[in-house]
């Protein structure tokens, strides 16, 4: 069974350091390496798009309960993608901020 990779981009807005009026925005970029038992992409792409759809345009700060670092929002998308549906599994999510710098979480090798 071979892997698919599907990248998600959406423009969202978040405060990390607490301060009133800090909030800026990123061009955000989710990665997902998926594997699945029936190979029709388009299912867990239609999925993916519809859970990720909260995030864009979003303040982060406003939709979620936890400071909304890259690294937090990363492993709740994982965890949270990954109970939608048993026709598929994300085995790996990276997601960037910046063309600098990207969070991995899942498997090192697929």
């Amino acid at each position: 069974m071979g892997t698919y990779k599907y990248s998600y981009r959406f423009n969202a807005k978040h405060n990390t350091s607490g301060r009133e009026g800090a909030e800026h925005t990123h061009s955000f970029e989710v990665v997902f390496y998926i594997k699945q038992q029936v190979q029709l992409f388009y299912v867990a792409e239609a999925m993916i798009n519809d859970y990720m759809s909260k995030y864009v345009g979003a303040d982060l700060n406003e939709i979620l309960l936890f400071r909304p670092t890259i690294e937090n929002i990363a492993e709740t998308i994982y965890e949270e993608i990954n109970v939608l549906s048993i026709d598929f599994e994300v085995v790996r999510l990276e997601m960037s901020d910046s063309p600098v710098q990207t969070y991995i979480i899942g498997a090192e090798e697929f």
